[in-house]
């Protein structure tokens, strides 16, 4: 960059004198002509003045005090004087631009070659009073031959403007460059640079943040990857270890026969759960991966509600937690397994953690044309500072992992994904003591469903 900011500032440099010296040279040319133009006018008008007053004058005493050449052309064309004593032979010059000019306007001019002389010649044409032509001219110099008299004037500027512009531009260069090498790239906001650049370091510090943001992303899910890892063998291990311990004692008669029914049972419930876990596993995988592989069918959430109401009423009674109903049929286009499960983990949680006598109210509604499902409990509430994290797999409120409440601890690790799977937004609102409310809102969907 800095070598091409520097070579730019030198050809610049050497065309802007290339260009100047050229017009210069073109506007001397103009005002030399305009001088010698002037010059031969003001002799011809001498002269003329002269001649009409006295007709037959020896010209050969003007010949000597002026540079310019002298003819004198008859009204038919042919040359009775010419100061270099050619008039004899030259031939007729009626035809003669300025000759012509002369005859039908009294005065007339002419720059061109001259064939005598052989050189670029300036002619100024006067008629007389009795009707002849005096004409005077005078070598001038071609533009080119004018141009190539400077050369060395201008060969010697063009190497000291050179030599300057190379000097000067690695000085600008280098304090134009300066301010941009002195970037700090990691907090590009913090520069005072060209205004020019805050494009620039805006959209650094954007990039910035976004790799910042990833990097913290990719720590996080480590964090979490190692976390789910522990959890994952604690969740089950605890199951395996019931399960190990309870059959232990079976097969070595330490289990009194009226015991055995309730061992069974527990082995059995333990071992359900564990199913429950490597299947809650099992299908969160394929809903990372999008290789759920399930038909897409119109599923009305109001009757699918009552489907999971009914599904849920043993454990509601066994809680004492009663579940209501309210809204109106409100259809989508989705996966009828997923969103059922997704819906019956919301509920089954709003079951586990309320009070005696508690509610669980489903409503489904549509606002704007965005169905909307929203499941509010009279529970015991979420603390703010576990909301965000109450969707990752096997976390729990409880640090402790208490069995109290018994589960996979991945029902709503699958509603997020379920939200996510059917591109819906996902809403908590908790308050200890008081309860939750989760509310799911849906993509807009085709008027005919």
């Amino acid at each position: 960059m800095k070598r091409k900011i520097f070579n730019n500032m030198v050809y610049i440099a050497v065309v802007a004198v290339l260009i100047t010296t050229t017009l210069l040279g073109m506007f001397t040319y103009y005002r030399y002509m305009e001088q010698v133009k002037s010059g031969i006018k003001d002799e011809a008008a001498y002269l003329a003045a002269s001649l009409n007053v006295k007709d037959n004058q020896n010209l050969n005493k003007y010949k000597n005090i002026t540079v310019s050449r002298i003819t004198r052309v008859d009204q038919n064309g042919k040359v009775i004087y010419d100061s270099s004593g050619k008039e004899k032979s030259m031939g007729n010059h009626k035809n003669r631009t300025e000759i012509k000019e002369a005859y039908e306007k009294g005065q007339g001019e002419d720059t061109r070659m001259s064939n005598t002389l052989r050189k670029q010649t300036y002619y100024y044409a006067v008629r007389l009073k009795d009707g002849t032509i005096l004409r005077m001219s005078r070598e001038t110099q071609t533009i080119i031959k004018q141009m190539e008299d400077i050369i060395p004037i201008i060969m010697l500027m063009l190497a000291v403007v050179t030599i300057l512009s190379m000097i000067l531009s690695k000085m600008s260069t280098d304090r134009i460059v300066e301010p941009i090498n002195q970037i700090d790239l990691i907090h590009p906001k913090k520069n005072k640079t060209y205004s020019e650049l805050t494009p620039l370091l805006d959209k650094i510090e954007k990039q910035n943040m976004d790799i910042e943001r990833q990097i913290k992303e990719i720590k996080e899910a480590e964090n979490m990857r190692k976390e789910f890892s522990a959890n994952v063998s604690h969740e089950l291990k605890t199951p395996l270890t019931t399960i190990s311990g309870y059959a232990e004692l079976m097969k070595d008669g330490l289990v009194k026969p009226e015991d055995m029914p309730r061992f069974s049972a527990t082995i059995y419930d333990e071992a359900r759960r564990l199913i429950s876990m490597i299947e809650g596993i099992i299908k969160l995988s394929r809903l990372d991966e999008n290789r759920v592989q399930l038909d897409w069918e119109n599923v009305d959430l109001y009757e699918l509600a009552f489907t999971i109401k009914n599904d849920l009423t043993r454990r509601s009674q066994e809680e004492e937690v009663a579940v209501h109903i309210r809204g109106v049929h409100t259809k989508i286009r989705g996966v009828q397994q997923i969103l059922y499960e997704m819906f019956f983990n919301i509920c089954e949680n709003a079951i586990k953690y309320n009070h005696k006598g508690g509610e669980v109210v489903f409503t489904i509604s549509k606002m704007n044309d965005y169905p909307i499902v929203i499941v509010e409990d009279t529970g015991i509430g979420i603390p703010k500072e576990d909301l965000d994290r109450i969707f990752e797999r096997f976390y729990r409120v409880d640090k402790s992992h208490s069995n109290q409440k018994k589960g996979s601890g991945l029902g709503l690790s699958i509603v997020k994904h379920g939200a996510k799977f059917h591109n819906a937004e996902m809403e908590v609102d908790s308050e200890l003591g008081k309860g939750t409310k989760i509310t799911i809102i849906f993509p807009k969907q085709k008027s005919d469903l």
